[in-house]
């Protein structure tokens, strides 16, 4: 048989072999990927949120060069543009993207080129998918975890994302796929998120790919640890009674105690019968003298509760709450949820010891949850005060001391700090080789300024020594360093806004 027609035959059979099995000669090359240091790239971002494009009925006014003169200007070289998709697509109609809204994100990342910052993209609203509740269409109104549409949807919107910027350098565009998954399996959420990476992957491999971890970015996601081209987002926003004091948009913030720092890592959450795998007694060690008051005051509570406190061995309080649709004397505020009411009470409850002792056990003995603010002991004319800071869901109580100055420590006598959970998550990253940046952190601007600063200093202390990098919640705005409206200092005049400097030079820190 002549050569050509030995081709020719080997070409025919080659293509039936394709045609038989389903695949395309594409698909059997593999993705060619360049070498980034992944954990180089991420350590030297500093920078913050832009929210031009973050809501669609309030914060729709694009992008401006100004904002990356200031960055510049101030020594940052980071920004994370969180979008609203119903900002760039047609009203009602997720699939047609419309050219004039999305140029307002090209005109970012050709700013971005011009003055050295680069640009991540996140979809803070994606198809299916936002933290934040809104009220969408029918055909809108879709769950990215569980429906085929949406999950389409949100693939195809990261696919029009690579394809149109797939010629700018992974140095100066990165993608986000979404913003904070709430509580749900690792298996679920990854499994989306793999579309999505696979999709970007096939069009730019090189792009750089932020996943926000679990647990409203708060978790490392183990099983993507070895992930091409993929960095997991972080944010810190515990604690929260501190991060978002009084902030309109949470529910019984303004119940809660005035922040201070540092606060204690012991767990705001006592979790009932009804919650068995979380159920827990919070126990304080210490010397506790006849006549001391102890007093609890409660935050919220979850259908009903029973709020029980043990000095040593005997019952010393056992007060039931019952939410529903009256105030009654318990609650100062009705909240009404898809399961069941959730009440505000930000009142206290409180007992006087009967005798001695040097145990006290304070557990919800019987029902779903309830949420503390802030424990006093009060002998004589001394207190000493505790404010559970972990707002994480599903952690435990545990025992803990008192020592005779009032301090807070656990068991072996360390100090009980609220930062140490983001160290040992940093660390383990690190150990584990996981590149990791801190995407969203910042305080609102009603937590008193002395004691913003103090906890800012404290967390970007923490990020240099573990060599992350890191994007504040916002530029400008209610947690940003310009125009924050804060009442209780004095600001800078700076381009015509009002900069909080103090704040500026933390944000600037480069040491350890």
């Amino acid at each position: 048989m002549p050569d050509a027609m030995v081709k020719r035959f080997v070409k025919l059979i080659f293509c039936f072999a394709i045609f038989f099995s389903g695949c395309s000669p594409e698909d059997k090359q593999p993705v060619a990927f360049t070498p980034i240091d992944l954990n180089h790239f991420s350590e030297n971002l500093k920078g913050f949120n832009l929210l031009g494009k973050f809501d669609v009925t309030w914060s729709d006014y694009g992008f401006s060069e100004e904002e990356f003169i200031i960055l510049k200007d101030l020594g940052f070289n980071f920004v994370r543009l969180p979008l609203d998709y119903r900002t760039y697509t047609q009203a009602g109609n997720w699939d047609v993207f419309l050219e004039d809204k999305v140029s307002e994100i090209d005109k970012a990342i050709e700013w971005g080129k011009k003055y050295g910052v680069h640009v991540c993209i996140n979809i803070h609203r994606a198809p299916g998918y936002c933290v934040n509740a809104a009220t969408l269409p029918a055909s809108q109104n879709l769950d990215l975890w569980t429906n085929a549409d949406a999950q389409t949807a949100f693939v195809n919107h990261w696919a029009y994302f690579a394809d149109r910027y797939k010629a700018i350098p992974y140095d100066e565009l990165s993608f986000n796929l979404v913003n904070e998954p709430g509580l749900m399996d690792e298996s679920t959420y990854v499994n989306v998120m793999k579309k999505a990476i696979d999709k970007i992957q096939s069009i730019t491999p090189d792009r750089v790919i932020f996943v926000d971890g679990l647990n409203y970015s708060r978790e490392l996601i183990l099983s993507l640890k070895d992930a091409t081209n993929i960095i997991q987002a972080i944010h810190v926003y515990d604690p929260f009674t501190l991060t978002h004091y009084k902030a309109s948009w949470v529910d019984g913030s303004d119940s809660w105690p005035l922040p201070f720092w540092p606060m204690t890592d012991i767990s705001q959450y006592l979790y009932g019968s009804w919650k068995s795998d979380y159920h827990s007694s919070l126990v304080l060690e210490g010397t506790f003298l006849k006549d001391t008051k102890i007093i609890i005051n409660v935050q919220k509570v979850s259908i009903q509760s029973t709020l029980q406190i043990k000095l040593d061995d005997t019952q010393i309080l056992n007060k039931i709450f019952i939410c529903g649709p009256d105030t009654g004397e318990d609650w100062t505020e009705i909240v009404s949820t898809q399961w069941g009411y959730q009440n505000i009470s930000g009142k206290d409850y409180s007992v006087v010891l009967p005798s001695d002792g040097t145990r006290l056990t304070i557990t919800n003995t019987d029902g779903d949850w309830m949420t503390i603010n802030k424990i006093t002991v009060k002998s004589g004319t001394s207190e000493s005060f505790i404010i559970p800071a972990n707002t994480v869901w599903g952690s435990k109580q545990d025992t803990y001391k008192i020592t005779s100055d009032g301090k807070i420590t656990d068991v072996n006598g360390d100090p009980v700090v609220v930062l140490g959970d983001l160290n040992k998550r940093l660390e383990i990253a690190k150990a584990q080789n996981i590149p990791v940046m801190i995407q969203e952190f910042g305080v609102y601007n009603k937590t008193p300024h002395d004691v913003t600063l103090a906890y800012l200093m404290d967390v970007i202390s923490v990020l240099n020594k573990n060599n992350v990098g890191y994007a504040m919640w916002n530029l400008i705005g209610t947690m940003g360093i310009l125009n924050s409206e804060r009442a209780d200092f004095t600001y800078e005049q700076y381009r015509g806004k009002q900069l909080d400097r103090e704040m500026t030079t933390i944000m600037q820190r480069t040491n350890k």
